[in-house]
């Protein structure tokens, strides 16, 4: 008790240098706070939008269909009721909370004079629209009467082929069956990605039109996306469905690291980055911390001879000063949590707008908000925290050493202090 009485003494014998030393452990962790908790933010975006916009959460593809994306390469479920009984099947996991069926093409698209190539994609609007938000605002126009051949355009591709709302458009495909497919479709909507390659090349019909133009069965599908309620638990969920018995014979699922694994490999990396970033911040504050016990340690070496040739003993001496730097630890780290909870409170409501400096931005394949909000990671707060604790107990140790290493006679010869 009397030990960490001395401690806590000895904490005030300097404010203003204690008082400096908490500000600089208090800074340190803020900063770790308010750093990390954007990098998260950035990594849950760019996970959010490169899942949410198109990629899913996890994809069921025929085994050879990816990377060559071969027409010939479908899903064919064999349930009795079709492609929607066995859909259903799915939608009863527990872990999925959104799927929407697929079909790709590649074709020629034509308006009079003006012609472009493009990724031809068959939805159906309502399942898509509850797992991706590419079609926001206009999933509905892809819903009209088969009379009307409805089709959605990306801005850019539309503008290439001068094409509006309304706008007949000419397709030209090859068909399974060796014919080539073409019809007349009407410009229903035209959508927006952020992403410009998608938005040059991608055209969306309905599920059905686009398998009547390619001569593919009603239960015939190239992929199904599906989303469940953690992305990050991706990975699980696409083996344990690998290892059920609900898929067919040729099916395969993939997680979105597998299909994306720039973007794994990114989220990976900030993960790495983390880590580094506490290690480095605890290294200033030791730094700081050590030039105090030193001091600390300097100015008192009459008193720890006095009471070392009274016979206190060595390891009481060292557990004082191991307190004194315990106390700078904890008062510190009190009032940085303060100081980030603070700028935290702003970035996770409004974010940090980057706007004017940025504008529309895109990266390993997906689009990045110019407003950055950040999220609180409380693993990383609690390892930040004992980072810097045991940073500023290591960081006294030496000196504590020192302190009870010294020599009675000579720290009593010392020079008074002051």
């Amino acid at each position: 008790m009397i030990v960490l009485r001395l401690g806590w003494r000895n904490l005030w014998r300097n404010p203003r240098r204690s008082l400096i030393t908490i500000s600089a452990v208090a800074c340190g962790f803020a900063f770790l706070i308010t750093l990390i908790g954007l990098m998260v933010g950035l990594a849950h975006q760019m996970l959010s939008n490169g899942t949410e916009l198109l990629l899913g959460d996890a994809q069921l593809h025929h085994r050879d269909y990816l990377p060559k994306r071969s027409l010939y390469d479908t899903l064919s479920p064999e349930t009795p009721g079709g492609l929607e009984d066995w859909m259903d099947q799915l939608k009863a996991l527990l872990e999925l909370d959104h799927l929407s069926p697929r079909v790709y093409a590649f074709g020629l698209l034509s308006t009079g004079e003006l012609s472009a190539g493009a990724q031809l994609m068959g939805v159906d609007p309502e399942l898509e629209a509850g797992l991706t938000s590419f079609l926001e605002g206009v999933a509905e126009e892809l819903t009209g009467s088969a009379e009307d051949q409805p089709l959605l355009l990306g801005d850019v591709l539309a503008q290439e082929l001068e094409a509006t709302v309304g706008s007949e458009i000419a397709v030209v495909t090859q068909s399974v069956d060796g014919s080539l497919g073409n019809d007349l479709f009407h410009v229903s909507g035209i959508f927006h990605t952020g992403l410009r390659h998608l938005d040059r090349s991608l055209a969306v019909f309905p599920l059905r039109d686009l398998q009547q133009l390619l001569v593919l069965d009603p239960d015939q599908i190239h992929e199904i996306a599906m989303s469940i309620e953690d992305p990050m638990a991706a990975d699980g969920f696409a083996d344990s469905l690998n290892k059920s018995a609900i898929l067919p014979p040729d099916g395969v699922v993939q997680s979105w690291g597998d299909l994306a694994p720039q973007l794994r490999d990114y989220i990976g990396l900030a993960r790495g980055m983390y880590g580094f970033l506490i290690v480095i911040i605890a290294l200033f504050v030791a730094v700081g911390v050590l030039n105090t016990m030193m001091m600390a340690v300097f100015e008192r070496t009459r008193e720890i001879g006095l009471v070392n040739a009274l016979g206190m003993r060595p390891w009481p001496i060292v557990n004082s000063i191991l307190l004194e730097s315990f106390f700078l630890g904890v008062l510190g780290l009190g009032a940085g949590m303060g100081l980030g909870a603070w700028a935290m409170a702003y970035l996770t409501t409004r974010g940090l707008n980057l706007t004017r400096w940025t504008g529309e931005l895109s990266m390993l394949g997906t689009r990045m908000d110019p407003v950055l909000k950040a999220v609180w990671d409380w693993d990383y707060v609690l390892w930040s925290a004992v980072g810097l604790l045991v940073s500023t107990l290591l960081a006294a140790f030496f000196p504590a050493l020192r302190a009870a290493r010294l020599d009675p006679v000579e720290a009593l010869a010392a020079p008074v202090e002051g």
